[in-house]
């Protein structure tokens, strides 16, 4: 049994090299010029009105990001967590996108933040790697359609946060961490690890209808998670809006093998 955990890991280690070697590799072609950037985004647009006044630190590159992902939910009075209040602005930014009835809800370990509460806005102080903190604030918020992790950066925070929060995320949810700064971070790893399981189809059948190929009775990992998405420094997990209970391959035609007959 040892050495066959060995060899898995070996294999495992072996092919991450692998892939790092390839995306060091001189194969990429240099794209064309940046003149052509798409316009900006109502997001990149509030961070750039936002000279004066409570602060917001952003990369450039989140805010197609964040558009991409959460543009579905301007308009519909969606409940926002960030983890990570900092000094508030990036509240008035999300309020400004989501529009009227969005609630927002933030946590800080700084006591200083609940100065940001308001009519829209709710603080939650605690520590984000603290599990008894977590399960307080679900009873306090049942419903969470989006959660931002801008929090303390740490994966072993950011890990912590996950598996308390990603369970409790609505359907058709979206959960984003931000500034993942290692090809070493453990959060990383385990963010891959999960996307491993979504190609999980040890218990592959044949199809009894006729027109079905294969079927994979969906883990609840699979049944509840829609897909996860990475980019530079940012993961991105959605959840599904309704179970997904086994996944298909459909067979359609008349005409297959062999080819040339």
């Amino acid at each position: 049994m040892f050495k066959k955990f060995s060899r898995s890991i070996r294999w495992r280690i072996g092919n991450q090299a692998r892939g790092k070697r390839f995306a060091a590799s001189p194969v990429w072609p240099a794209l064309k010029s940046y003149e052509n950037r798409p316009a900006k985004n109502d997001l990149e647009e509030f961070f750039d009105r936002n000279i004066d006044g409570p602060g917001i630190w952003k990369w450039r590159h989140y805010f197609d990001i964040y558009d991409r992902h959460f543009s579905k939910f301007r308009g519909a009075a969606p409940t926002v967590l960030e983890i990570g209040v900092f000094s508030g602005g990036s509240l008035a930014m999300w309020k400004d996108y989501f529009g009227p009835g969005a609630k927002i809800v933030g946590v800080d370990i700084e006591p200083a933040c609940k100065r940001y509460e308001s009519t829209d806005v709710r603080i939650f102080i605690g520590d984000q790697a603290d599990r008894d903190f977590w399960q307080g604030l679900r009873r306090e918020v049942p419903k969470v359609d989006i959660v931002i992790d801008d929090g303390g950066h740490l994966p072993e925070q950011q890990m912590v946060s996950m598996e308390e929060m990603l369970p409790h995320l609505a359907p058709g949810g979206v959960y984003l961490c931000e500034d993942i700064h290692s090809e070493r971070s453990s959060f990383a790893s385990m963010v891959h690890g999960l996307a491993d399981t979504l190609n999980n189809n040890r218990n592959q059948t044949a199809g009894t209808d006729p027109e079905r190929r294969t079927v994979v009775p969906s883990t609840p990992f699979q049944s509840r998670i829609r897909g996860i998405h990475l980019y530079p420094f940012v993961a991105v997990i959605e959840t599904n809006e309704l179970p997904r209970t086994e996944l298909v391959s459909t067979k359609h035609g008349t005409k297959w093998e062999p080819f040339l007959s």
